[in-house]
């Protein structure tokens, strides 16, 4: 990644400041709602302004982005290929392992914008909110707490879980060659029972970010709509910012679960670890679920 490291850091600079324009939309919404209610037609300046600001950067970073990654992916899956086959690794496992570089270009492309756009939104938003009062913002922090609970027994579980469809998938080619039928039935077993491992771990957790945030959103909403002379625009915004919050913190559990995967795929490409090592820690793990 290293020699694409301005290209990839220019893309990540338009990305923070497009977030940082969409993070304007709820107040410059809310001025426009107040100064429309009293006529007064310039208030709608501030959206309009950050919203073609927005959509013209955006747009040249999306055909940006498509370059910049397409030069990266070749780059890596070429080295991958070489420096495996160099290690002695087999033919299947480097087909596997080139197939995962293509996992960690589009970690790199998607969800580390999605991860700042992610922190962009939650920070921002629950710094915003101080701004209209104290106790909103105080309720949607509270949040946190939880939410990293909840995510750091999660992201235990998902590399573990990813370690172990992994294994799977780098013997895939030894399988199909085979062809023995229990075996290939196993295999595909497998990865199900993993697949699904995987979702309903993420399921879970997304579940339950999702009824903690009921709570603080009733009590918000109640607290916003008793404060004290408070226009319509504001009481807007302060709904607006609560959402862009909640709906951020809905990304967190995907994002736990890919850095999980990509810190797996990065060490298995990175090493020249054989399929019959692969192997034995694939009956080891086996062996645990037999035992659980």
């Amino acid at each position: 990644m290293q020699p694409f490291r301005a290209r990839i850091g220019l893309t990540y600079a338009l990305t923070v400041i497009e977030d940082g324009l969409e993070l304007s939309y709820p107040w410059a919404t809310g001025l426009a709602i107040d100064g429309l209610i009293e006529h007064n037609w310039h208030s709608a300046i501030p959206i309009i302004a950050a919203w073609t600001a927005r959509g013209a950067i955006g747009g040249f970073r999306k055909m940006y982005d498509t370059r910049v990654y397409n030069d990266v992916y070749s780059a890596i899956v070429t080295d991958t290929v070489m420096r495996q086959r160099a290690a002695g690794a087999d033919t299947t496992e480097v087909a596997a392992r080139s197939s995962m570089a293509r996992e960690f270009v589009t970690f790199f492309e998607r969800d580390v914008p999605l991860l700042f756009t992610a922190i962009i939104g939650i920070v921002g938003s629950a710094a915003i909110l101080f701004y209209y009062d104290m106790i909103i913002a105080a309720v949607a922090m509270a949040l946190f707490v939880p939410v990293f609970l909840i995510n750091r027994v999660y992201s235990r579980r998902s590399f573990e879980l990813n370690n172990q469809l992994n294994n799977e998938l780098e013997r895939e080619v030894t399988v199909i060659e085979r062809a023995e039928a229990g075996e290939v039935r196993d295999h595909f077993a497998r990865l199900r029972k993993l697949r699904v491992k995987l979702s309903d771990a993420e399921a879970v957790n997304w579940t339950s970010i999702e009824l903690l945030s009921i709570f603080a959103f009733i009590a918000i909403l109640v607290r916003a709509t008793f404060l004290p002379s408070t226009e319509t625009g504001d009481i807007y915004a302060i709904l607006s910012y609560v959402w862009r919050l909640m709906e951020n913190l809905d990304h967190v559990p995907q994002l736990v679960q890919q850095m999980a995967r990509l810190v797996d795929i990065k060490k298995r490409i990175e090493s020249g670890a054989s399929i019959e090592a692969i192997g034995a820690e694939l009956e080891k793990d086996k062996a645990a679920e037999a035992a659980e």
